[in-house]
């Protein structure tokens, strides 16, 4: 009987172990995002060369993975109203404007409680949605191990609730140049203009 005690408790622990998360998503501030669940960012904020960009904020972190296991992250585009998706895992930054899978290819394996910023955000070039499921799939050399999906639902929307805007009441609201710095109407040479309704474009002026 004591044999068989001992040989629960051992398999109890090792399936425990085995069952244990390797590699998770986590935020900016380390807190673990549950496998399977669905966040919304909405937090819109204006880049270098004045363009909207809407980041998830999403890490990846190493939790109890060996050294010998690797992570890949995988982007899948479910809904994107305009604009692009960026990913950058885990090393080059690649955007995706297309329903469907992206990005996955690259492997990298991280310290024990190591986490790494794949910097992924939303570049909206107009109002609307993106909705994009992240898979973490966790290597042991060529094999696959296990996945662990977060689903990030990114809106930007009409800061004044307006639904939609008259186009032809649309009107420049900034303008930058190429370099990011803003500008103000009559300089010469390329200008990054956003308008009154979120969107974003590029114009030259002589």
């Amino acid at each position: 009987m004591k044999k068989i005690f001992t040989l629960f408790t051992f398999l109890t622990f090792a399936f425990a172990a085995f069952a244990a998360d390797t590699y998770v998503f986590t935020d900016k501030d380390g807190n673990t995002i549950a496998n399977g669940t669905t966040i919304t960012c909405n937090d819109a904020e204006v880049d270098d060369f004045g363009g909207v960009l809407v980041k998830s904020g999403l890490f990846i972190k190493n939790v109890a993975a060996p050294s010998n296991y690797q992570v890949s992250v995988e982007a899948n585009i479910t809904r994107i109203d305009n604009g692009a998706v960026q990913l950058c895992f885990p090393v080059n930054c690649f955007s995706y404007d297309t329903l469907g899978k992206h990005g996955g290819d690259g492997k990298k394996a991280l310290a024990q409680g190591e986490s790494q910023n794949i910097q992924t955000e939303w570049l909206p070039t107009a109002y609307g949605e993106s909705i994009v499921e992240y898979t973490a799939k966790i290597f042991q050399g060529v094999f696959q191990k296990e996945t662990y999906t977060v689903t990030v639902h990114y809106i930007y929307a009409d800061p004044a609730g307006v639904a939609s805007v008259d186009a032809a009441n649309v009107q420049p609201v900034q303008r930058y140049d190429i370099m990011g710095r803003q500008i103000t109407v009559g300089q010469r040479g390329l200008h990054i203009v956003r308008m009154s309704d979120g969107s974003v474009r590029k114009v030259i002026s002589k």
